[in-house]
């Protein structure tokens, strides 16, 4: 009898794993609340709050964090999804998921991009590509006159084990971002500066930990919404 017990006790465990494994690779798509000034945080690893996994996402990642600064007036939906490219022929690419049509329909108010880390991992990056899908991709969530769009920097990445290039995230990725934005008239949010100003390293040399979630929430906050940032 131990010995089905210890069977059925290890089949527990590996299938509370496999669900584990799915809900961080696979969340739930988030739900517009009506009533809410509505921001939608559009990204990778980085905005999902995979540096926090074990802390907390739902408290600590950056959209959680900005959640808190701006108060219960707004609603900040995390449609943040692991290892993904904004580039279409990345390995994992943000326009291939649920999610990505998701943040479409729900039609925020204000919408924040902030992709590009894993573009400079491995074989993916190509800039010609990445600086012609970040326009696109910023023109269609614009198209409906409603949502005021956000385009933001990634964060400094250090020597690292995943294959993301810290040379392309600041020599070419954050210099692209920085070049659409001014060209179509759209809002800048220096993630990379904050981050390279106020952050020595990553745990892994890539995501962001709890504090340097909390610049990157200030920064959005104060450009988001710089009265209430001041409030907090």
């Amino acid at each position: 009898m131990p010995f089905f017990i210890a069977i059925a006790v290890a089949l527990l465990i590996a299938s509370g794993i496999a669900y584990a494994a799915r809900r961080t690779m696979h969340p739930p798509v988030p739900r517009p609340e009506a009533g809410k000034i509505t921001v939608a945080a559009i990204g990778d690893s980085n905005t999902y709050g995979a540096g926090v996994l074990l802390k907390g996402r739902r408290r600590w990642s950056y959209p959680a964090q900005l959640a808190r600064l701006l108060g219960d007036s707004y609603q900040v939906l995390n449609y943040g999804l692991n290892r993904r490219t904004l580039q279409r022929d990345g390995d994992w690419p943000y326009a291939a998921n649920r999610f990505a049509e998701a943040s479409l329909r729900a039609r925020a108010d204000i919408v924040l991009i902030m992709l590009g880390t894993n573009d400079a991992r491995g074989g993916n990056w190509n800039a010609d590509a990445y600086e012609s899908e970040l326009a696109d991709l910023a023109i269609r969530y614009r198209a409906g006159g409603r949502s005021a769009v956000y385009l933001l920097t990634p964060p400094v990445a250090f020597p690292n084990r995943r294959g993301v290039s810290e040379r392309i995230v600041a020599e070419e990725v954050a210099p692209i971002v920085r070049r659409v934005a001014a060209r179509l008239g759209l809002p800048l949010i220096d993630v990379f500066a904050v981050t390279e100003q106020g952050v020595t390293a990553h745990p892994d040399g890539i995501h962001l930990d709890a504090e340097a979630s909390r610049l990157v929430a200030e920064a959005v906050a104060a450009a988001i919404a710089p009265a209430r940032s001041q409030e907090t």
